[in-house]
């Protein structure tokens, strides 16, 4: 029998810093946690801003896993659940000068004393969201008493900048208006920003969340994952396997297209996603149009924790029962990428929310958030 499975916990590190409360306060204010770069010889380089963790990461390993761990605390700090839990994550690669590292999932499941199923994700951009997509599933069908779910990544190095602006997919210049790099499904947009960051989820059945009078942030109901297998770096422009990811993860979760209040776009503010994004979300939802905002316009593009992060702003805002708005001043929409973006601050009252992640070689994956 399906079990309902509900969020307990929480955990984030963003460029807005530490914890949740860090991540949510950044969003409400819309003020954008990018910056301009501050490295030694790099004021001719092509690529000027990052949206980069400042606070100092703690612990030991590489910053992705250190990041990950802080995540991880955070989500746990609420109350452990009962039984044995189980981890599945996408965590990113040591950078330049980092080591080799191990495998995170080991590492992290071996140091939080988490000894039920593991499962890790590569899937390029939307990795962190198959990764709860899968820790879902478990829950769900009485494969794990509970999971933790999430990712940690970020490619705000000399290297992972260089790389991506040799792909085309960067936002140039900016240093004087960081605000304005990028603008998801905007008229302007001109590629995404480098962030990092990394946020879990603790995942566990809902009548033994309300047996123990757990925090209940919201219910997970659907997940699905695809691939459009169109090229390497770009979206099928028919969208239709994107679509098709969407829709599944729908009838999963038994949610009709009309039911859905909000879509936390996977948005990266590059001219060929954005399309095949919009074009996705119309073939779903026609004319019933949810409303959505693209958390990267803030929080940069994460990489393989992007899902994660985005996921975290989902089950937050069903939390407190407001969507904020992710739009920067002078934003102009672009009608070969129509959306029914969120006005500043948000909108009240939201139900239901979709994550969809695109990544790279056609990956797809999406999720299903209601209230709890």
């Amino acid at each position: 029998m399906k079990q309902k499975v509900v969020v307990t916990g929480v955990g984030a590190v963003t460029g807005y810093g530490r914890g949740v409360n860090s991540l949510w306060a950044g969003l409400i204010s819309g003020v954008t946690s990018v910056r301009p770069l501050e490295w030694a010889g790099w004021e001719s380089a092509p690529v000027q801003l990052a949206a980069q963790v400042r606070e100092r990461i703690p612990g030991t390993g590489w910053r992705n896993l250190r990041m990950a761990r802080l995540a991880l605390q955070e989500a746990l700090a609420g109350g452990r659940p009962a039984g044995e839990g189980g981890l599945s994550a996408a965590v990113g690669w040591p950078g330049p000068d980092e080591g080799k590292g191990g495998d995170p999932v080991e590492i992290l499941a071996e140091e939080f004393s988490l000894a039920g199923p593991r499962e890790e994700s590569l899937a390029a951009c939307a990795a962190s969201t198959q990764a709860i997509g899968e820790a879902f599933r478990l829950v769900r069908e009485g494969d794990a008493d509970w999971m933790v779910a999430g990712g940690a990544d970020g490619r705000a190095h000399p290297g992972g900048l260089l790389g991506y602006d040799r792909l085309g997919a960067l936002a140039r210049g900016f240093r004087d208006r960081p605000a304005e790099a990028c603008r998801p499904f905007g008229r302007q947009r001109a590629g995404f920003v480098v962030g990092e960051g990394a946020a879990f989820l603790v995942l566990e059945k809902k009548s033994r969340a309300e047996k123990r009078g757990a925090p209940i942030y919201a219910e997970i109901s659907g997940a699905a994952e695809g691939c459009d297998a169109f090229r390497v770096t770009d979206p099928g422009e028919d969208a239709r396997q994107a679509a098709f990811c969407i829709e599944s993860c729908l009838e999963d979760a038994g949610v009709p297209g009309g039911k859905v209040d909000a879509v936390v776009c996977h948005g990266t503010g590059t001219p060929a996603n954005d399309r095949a994004e919009a074009g996705a979300l119309r073939q779903v939802f026609g004319e019933s149009r949810p409303w959505v905002n693209a958390p990267k316009s803030l929080i940069g593009h994460l990489s393989m924790a992007c899902g994660a992060v985005e996921s975290a702003i989902a089950v937050l805002s069903l939390g407190e029962g407001f969507f904020p708005s992710t739009l920067t001043e002078g934003w102009m929409e672009d009608e070969a990428a129509p959306v029914r973006m969120a006005r500043a601050p948000g909108i009240r009252g939201v139900r239901s929310v979709l994550k969809p992640s695109f990544g790279f070689g056609g990956q797809n994956a999406c999720l299903v958030f209601q209230r709890g």
